[in-house]
């Protein structure tokens, strides 16, 4: 066999694998699609369409973000198709496009084992919590995952990485710590592993444009989550813990970053090894072992160096930030580990192979994260298929039947949210903040677990003669209490797993 027929079975192979991650990514799109459209909106989606929907100006849109502490990329792109609809199923329309993008933009990843990218487009992360569940969290993934491949790309495309890393700024306040890996990793380091003298790095006219950029994207994204002028003191209190204290704590639950296990759904016991409430010995131990593991089973310096740089700017991000920090926020520390299995593919880096794990033992640890993962995708999205998350849908549909969405409605607890966002209507008088309003303000007026007062029935039924409705999340209320505010139940929702969080109770005024 001769020399010339390797490039010409190489193009070949390439060219088989590039159909079937057409197929795949078919099957795909068409599986994320029905989770999509099985799927109901929960408060913190609702909210965000809300926002970008009652807020008619890019200023008013900002100073709404204040309060929230997100910058405002996601906010601005649904911002013009929420002023075309009322109705929230762009915001879903929108995620399942950026899902299937991102689905590509793995699967095409050739370079990447098979195993590998099957397992990693049908995770928790990516198929469920990202890529059914319509928040920002996929498009800063889609965002990064594009910078990556652009300047892993034969032909590096570094100025698109550019632009992107700049956009995934705006997306999530623990994009950010990612972005910075990505562009030291990127514009910092040559291709066999080195540094760059820093007289090279700025003669660079693309690194000077990065710097520049990136620092401009910051700029506005700090112009979105800056501390609002009257914050809400129990959602932006600052715990009495260390900096140091919380980034070690963020670093003892960081294996749910990588095994999707919701705390609540954990015997007491292994909770309270794996998931206390305080910094303990066990779970950091655990999480420890598990970051080790992962950084020992990538074949590269360069990944390795990127996978550490990563994950411990993530985790102080985390202790500065949200400081106590639950799966959703860890997630982040698996979009880190799928980039490091990007970056360590890569034939170009063959001179950078220096693996520490013998080849078995890391595709083991490997393809068990993802394995798990991939369980995790399918259990969640087959249970959200069998009994949506929450009710909020079901409830206002059930009072558009009944001719009872146009009455004076008191909303109490936020996480009633999408029910209003699926009844259409501008506003309804909250409990929390003792105002009429679509989305909740965490300003200092702001108090979620108020219980309802005849006051507030009084203030929502003020100028009509239709009875109030008075729609309850969480448990029901006392019936001695319902009687005492004039009310009389007509509905209860349950939701899945008998969690407070998606369960509705709807109550009736009998004389208004």
């Amino acid at each position: 066999m001769t020399t010339s027929s390797f490039p010409l079975r190489s193009i070949r192979a390439r060219a088989h694998g590039a159909t079937a991650a057409v197929w795949i990514t078919a099957l795909y799109s068409v599986l994320i699609g029905a989770a999509t459209w099985r799927h109901e909106l929960w408060y913190d989606e609702m909210q965000a369409w809300l926002i970008a929907r009652d807020t008619h100006s890019l200023p008013g849109l900002f100073q709404a973000l204040r309060y929230e502490g997100h910058p405002a990329l996601w906010y601005l792109v649904l911002f013009i198709p929420s002023h075309l609809t009322w109705s929230p199923w762009p915001i879903k329309a929108i995620n399942y496009l950026f899902a299937v993008t991102e689905g590509w933009l793995i699967l095409s990843s050739q370079r990447v084992r098979w195993s590998f990218r099957l397992l990693a487009i049908f995770s928790f992360f990516i198929f469920y919590y990202f890529g059914t569940v319509a928040r920002s969290y996929m498009l800063a993934t889609l965002l990064l995952t594009a910078a990556v491949r652009c300047l892993l790309a034969e032909r590096p495309r570094r100025k698109w990485a550019i632009v992107f890393l700049a956009l995934a700024i705006n997306t999530h306040i623990l994009a950010i710590p990612i972005v910075v890996a990505i562009a030291v990793w990127g514009f910092c380091l040559t291709e066999s592993g080195r540094w760059k003298s820093v007289s090279d790095l700025l003669r660079d006219a693309e690194f000077q444009i990065a710097v520049l950029a990136l620092l401009a994207s910051l700029a506005v994204a700090y112009l979105a989550v800056r501390p609002p002028p009257d914050p809400d003191p129990e959602v932006w209190k600052s715990e009495n813990h260390s900096l140091v204290y919380n980034t070690f704590l963020s670093e003892s639950r960081s294996w749910g970053g990588f095994i999707p296990a919701v705390p609540g759904y954990l015997p007491a016991a292994i909770r309270a090894w794996l998931y206390p409430e305080e910094l303990g010995w066990f779970s950091s131990l655990f999480s420890l072992a598990v970051l080790v593991l992962i950084f020992l089973s990538l074949k590269s310096a360069q990944a390795r160096m990127f996978f550490a740089g990563a994950t411990t700017l993530e985790l102080i991000a985390l202790a500065a930030t949200v400081r106590d920090p639950y799966m959703r926020h860890l997630s982040f520390l698996f979009v880190i580990l799928l980039l490091a299995l990007i970056i360590d593919a890569q034939r170009r880096l063959s001179t950078d192979r220096s693996a520490w794990f013998p080849q078995a033992a890391a595709s083991a640890v490997v393809l068990s994260i993802l394995a798990i993962q991939a369980a995790g995708g399918i259990y969640a999205s087959a249970t959200t298929w069998i009994h949506p998350h929450s009710k909020g849908k079901e409830v206002a549909v059930w009072l558009k039947e009944r001719g009872l969405d146009k009455n004076p409605m008191v909303l109490e607890g936020y996480f009633t949210l999408p029910v209003i966002g699926y009844l259409e209507r501008s506003s309804a008088y909250s409990t929390a903040c003792q105002c009429f309003a679509s989305y909740a303000v965490w300003n200092e007026a702001f108090f979620g677990p108020r219980i309802t007062v005849p006051d507030d029935i009084k203030r929502a039924g003020a100028g009509s003669t239709l009875p109030v409705v008075l729609i309850r999340a969480g448990k029901k209320m006392e019936a001695p209490d319902a009687q005492a505010l004039g009310l009389v139940e007509i509905l209860s929702y349950q939701a899945n797993g008998g969690e407070d969080e998606g369960a509705y109770t709807v109550y009736e005024q009998e004389k208004p």
